[in-house]
């Protein structure tokens, strides 16, 4: 697969026209609009100016309103059913863009905003009225209006003391002072003793003296009129009274639930209204005309085209030119098969317009290598159904649908080689039918008895663990071959012809003379006691030499040291990362052992109707935790051999992802109209 070519295009149209315009544009999805270059020194450019942002600006206030309103009917309505499950409804776009639905929506949500105000003013207002019990609480022992105040001939003070003070002690100092004093126990918690002494205006002075040694504390009881118990009934009932009005706004935000669906699909549209204002407020204008610039893909060039002749307005297309690459935006062209794993690419870096599409190279390896690494029947059954499951039902989009419909190919790639190489949870059946006592079953590849004449596993990573890491150091040397025969083609394509044969092609005469070796050694071929010794000889002094070819003097030197030690050690290394299909399969085939047999012990000497359920239940349990274990990890690894041993061979990153103004919505989904 390539990078789609893409035109430049530049239009200049009638300003009475660019409502419908941006509407045609943004129906039909093909269109980028940047922000034009302009000259500044150019008078004709300088007399432009930039569309208002008005309508930008109410098109955000309403997507505002509707998320809120939204957020309040998730939090006070009703739970809405299927959950993050939950099909989404199919709608056309005339249905979507309905202004009278719209209208109708916005004033539903503008009702569930100030709903929540109301709702979020009750909440304070019982906050409030709960403090104020609180306040009063110690003080409802209190046969006394808290309003009580100091007269000329009396002084009331209300206060407090430490709860470790001994009030008795307190009344028999303020009675030696005077006569003239009475203290009233209120009540206590578990810091402070709440008390009001009256005295005589007389006994005033003393009583603060004894006050002050016992340290009594001062306390503002302010604005009741009442003793406290009479305040607590009128709030406990204002606090009654506050819950059922929450409980009826809470109800009225309930009775909107029925909407949800008209406010998500509100929702949706007003993200397209805002999409198409972001792109109007990219254009320049003069008095009567605006001026679009943007990028067009080379394959839709003449269907937009043809659209655009019912406009008064002219245009032209233009390829770009090299220094324009930088800028250029970047859209792969994939297929069913290519076009999940643009989540992998995206994830690292798109592509550079001039370089290559990675995901059709890739596709082939990622795939096998996660069903190599996760290897097991029952484990890829379950991961390629419960994702057609969450495909089918959801109809996910992005870069979450594509890893979806990514995971679909790998649970079947690992359930296909899981059942080549012998694996369904692990050796399920051997442990399962052992614990019961009856003879093993004989399936072609999983479960092969001594002497069943069925074949076995192709690889047996329990077995023979060196033959499957030979196995995977050969796939791995294929994929970064691969990668050098893309690397050949792209010095070549961009006229590098030596430097293509030079920079690699040297290298597969040394990986061909190192294989001939190789052979000879085992006896395989009779090229001579040396094998293929002359041939990476003569290879690698041709590679060594060509280093040096744009350096000079002793620069030359360094370059082929260089070579040979980034050649050597980087094509070695990079061949034994992929000692990690073998590592990773063995793992979950441990694992997965591991949990069979913990599984079988407790049920080997307990009657099959007792042993069975224990047998599933660990079985289960542990076979649970190992996929989604294996799923994590083969994930991570199978990402990073493309990351850092595939793409590093040929990889031209930095691409700019192609971000047209188009549909895209995330409540509904939009059937196409003929």
């Amino acid at each position: 697969m390539s990078i789609v070519k893409m035109k430049r295009l530049r239009l200049i149209g009638m300003q009475a026209e660019r409502g419908a315009l941006l509407k045609l544009l943004q129906h039909m999805g093909c269109v980028e609009i940047d922000e034009p270059a302009v000259e500044k020194d150019d008078p004709v450019w300088a007399g432009l100016t930039r569309p208002d942002t008005e309508a930008l600006g109410r098109a955000r206030e309403q997507r505002d309103r509707l998320e809120g309103a939204l957020k309040t009917l998730k939090k006070y309505g009703p739970k809405q059913k299927g959950g993050l499950l939950r099909p989404r409804p199919v709608i056309t776009e005339g249905e979507l863009f309905d202004d009278g639905a719209y209208d109708s929506a916005l004033a539903g949500a503008g009702r569930l905003v100030e709903l929540e105000r109301q709702i979020a003013a009750l909440y304070a207002e019982q906050n409030k009225l709960r403090t104020q019990r609180l306040s009063l609480a110690p003080w409802l022992g209190l046969d006394l209006p808290l309003e009580t105040a100091s007269t000329p001939e009396v002084a009331v003070l209300f206060g407090t003391v430490a709860g470790t003070a001994d009030l008795d002690a307190l009344e028999r100092a303020l009675a030696e002072k005077s006569e003239l004093t009475q203290v009233l126990r209120a009540g206590s918690d578990a810091q402070l003793q709440y008390l009001v002494l009256i005295c005589h205006r007389s006994a005033e002075a003393d009583c603060q003296e004894v006050l002050k040694d016992f340290g009594f504390s001062r306390s503002a009881l302010r604005g009741w009129t009442g003793t406290a118990a009479e305040n607590d009934r009128r709030l406990s009932q204002e606090m009654a009274q506050s819950e059922q009005a929450l409980a009826d706004t809470v109800a009225q935000v309930a009775a909107f639930a029925p909407q949800r669906g008209a406010l998500e699909q509100a929702l949706d549209r007003s993200s397209q209204e805002i999409s198409r204002e972001e792109a109007r407020c990219r254009l320049l204008d003069s008095g009567t005309a605006f001026f679009l610039d943007g990028w067009v893909p080379a394959p839709e060039e003449e269907r937009l085209l043809q659209r655009l002749r019912a406009f008064t307005c002219c245009w032209e297309t233009e390829d770009p030119l090299p220094e324009d690459y930088p800028q250029v935006p970047v859209k792969l062209k994939g297929n069913v098969l290519t076009e999940p794993l643009t989540t992998i690419t995206e994830m690292y870096s798109l592509p550079a317009y001039d370089g290559v599409d990675p995901n059709g190279l890739m596709m082939p390896f990622y795939v096998f290598f996660f069903g190599f690494m996760f290897a097991d029947l029952g484990y890829g059954l379950i991961l390629a159904g419960a994702c057609l499951f969450i495909q089918c039902r959801v109809h996910p989009k992005g870069g979450f649908g594509q890893l979806i419909r990514l995971m679909i190919m790998c649970g079947i790639s690992s359930a296909v080689i899981g059942f080549l190489t012998g694996g369904f949870f692990s050796d399920f059946l051997v442990q399962f039918t052992g614990m019961l006592g009856l003879p093993q079953p004989v399936i072609p590849f999983l479960s092969v008895p001594d002497g069943s004449g069925v074949p076995g596993p192709l690889l047996n990573v329990m077995g023979d663990p060196m033959t499957v890491l030979v196995f995977s150091l050969a796939v791995g040397f294929v994929q970064i071959v691969v990668a050098m025969a893309v690397k050949f083609w792209m010095l070549c394509r961009d006229g590098q012809v030596w430097d293509a044969i030079w920079d690699v092609g040297t290298w597969w005469v040394i990986f061909l003379g190192i294989a001939l070796f190789a052979l000879n050694l085992t006896g395989v071929t009779s090229f001579g006691s040396a094998g293929g010794v002359p041939v990476v000889l003569i290879a690698g002094c041709l590679m060594l030499l060509a280093q040096g070819r744009s350096a000079k003097g002793f620069g030359r030197i360094t370059a082929v040291i260089g070579a040979v030690y980034n050649g050597v050690t980087g094509y070695f290394g990079d061949i034994l990362s992929y000692s990690r299909l073998m590592v990773m399969m063995l793992a979950g085939s441990v694992i997965g052992q591991v949990f069979n047999i913990l599984a079988a012990m407790p049920g080997g000497g307990l009657p099959p109707a007792v042993g069975i359920p224990i047998f599933f239940l660990i079985f289960l349990i542990g076979h649970a935790f190992n996929i989604g274990l294996n799923v994590i990890g083969t994930y991570v690894h199978t990402s990073r051999l493309q990351y850092l041993e595939f793409f590093k061979q040929f990889y031209k990153e930095g691409g700019r992802p192609w971000r047209p103004l188009n549909i895209t919505t995330k409540f509904v989904d939009i059937k196409e109209e003929q």
